[in-house]
């Protein structure tokens, strides 16, 4: 059973992988830049969000998007993106090195 479940992990990861586009996701994370910084990489009170894992991170925005979490313009910022773009923008910012 376990092996199962392994085996379906590693299989929704590859489809993450295979459908993200690299220029989507970083012109879609452009409108993080005003509060974390350039390419996520914050110098103030913002939390960094470079390096963040993909799936912590797209969980995070859909949290965000579906109010199970809250914040101060989060909520109202992941309403006008798509889940498909939220995984691009997840998957860009993984990319980058801290």
């Amino acid at each position: 059973m376990k092996k199962i479940a392994l085996a379906l992990v590693c299989l929704c990861g590859i489809s993450f992988a295979a459908d993200y586009d690299p220029v989507k996701g970083q012109m879609l994370s452009l409108s993080c830049a005003s509060c974390h910084g350039t390419d996520g990489k914050s110098s103030g009170i913002m939390p960094t969000i470079a390096g963040m894992g993909k799936t912590t991170m797209y969980k995070t925005l859909l949290d965000y998007k579906n109010g199970k979490r809250t914040g101060t313009m989060m909520q109202k910022h992941v309403k006008g993106f798509s889940d498909a773009e939220l995984e691009q923008v997840s998957y860009y910012f993984s990319k980058v090195e801290r």
